[in-house]
């Protein structure tokens, strides 16, 4: 049986997640169910895609993801389910899967019929529940993609822009953008840290100003005392910073999609 992975953006105070797993195993009694996380920020589709198209592969193979963050849900939007090399991929056509099933390799799409994949009951505003869910239970039971839908070109499917992005240099500096703040007030950027470094020039242990708050070039937070901001490539490989022990959010004044300018001091 193979393992079912569930990420949304509900959150656990309803009942919504739970509701899900039951499904899952009512289908699918046996299969492992995990949570990859039910804390994305609200309808953060780009944010979901770039943190599944990362931590995929660290499941096992043949593992069916689940992907709820669906904010057009009873659109006209299609219901998918993805076949890659390695993995299957469940979910809404709206790009949240796309990084992860082409990093993968897609093989085969299907845009799911709720008579063939769902509950008997398809509610138009629970598809992860009546419709997601039954048709990865299905998979995982061993179910033929196209025994639940119809065929898709891949080329078709929607796309959603996921980092890393150049940043661009001005007379600023370095100029990037928030891309998320995580639990700790860590801020995530759009921008590689080899990027940042290759364009400023940066190695460990240098000092730069960060939105004017001056940051130290670490190879990981803890090389800075306590209070003081430091910038490091996270486990992402992207340009983070955090405040050790600290909010960098608060410190810098930021949130996702305000602009971060990276430059060196006036003095060095």
């Amino acid at each position: 049986m193979r393992p079912i992975v569930f990420m949304t953006d509900f959150g656990l105070r309803d009942p919504y997640v739970g509701e899900m797993k039951g499904v899952a195993a009512s289908i699918a009694p046996g299969a492992p169910i995990i949570d990859l996380t039910h804390d994305v920020p609200k309808f953060g589709i780009a944010y979901a895609a770039y943190v599944l198209r990362l931590s995929y592969r660290y499941f096992p193979q043949g593992s069916v993801f689940v992907v709820v963050v669906d904010p057009t849900v009873g659109s006209e939007r299609r219901a998918l389910a993805i076949r890659g090399r390695r993995y299957f991929f469940v979910g809404p056509d709206n790009g949240v899967l796309v990084p992860a099933a082409e990093d993968d390799g897609i093989v085969e799409v299907v845009s799911l019929d709720p008579g063939r994949a769902g509950l008997p009951r398809v509610s138009p505003s629970f598809h992860g529940r009546d419709l997601f869910t039954p048709a990865a239970a299905r998979i995982a039971a061993g179910a033929d993609l196209r025994a639940l839908g119809d065929p898709v070109d891949p080329a078709s499917l929607v796309r959603v822009e996921v980092p890393p992005r150049v940043p661009k240099v001005s007379g600023e500096g370095v100029v990037t953008e928030v891309f998320h703040v995580d639990d700790f007030g860590n801020v995530v950027t759009w921008a590689s840290m080899r990027d940042v470094d290759e364009l400023l020039g940066l190695k460990i242990g240098d000092v730069v100003v960060v939105n004017g708050v001056r940051c130290r070039r670490v190879r990981a937070f803890s090389h800075v005392r306590p209070g003081e901001c430091a910038l490091y490539e996270s486990s992402y490989l992207l340009a983070e910073l955090a405040v050790f022990m600290g909010s960098a959010a608060e410190a810098l004044g930021v949130r996702p999609g305000d602009k971060i300018v990276i430059s060196w001091p006036t003095s060095r």
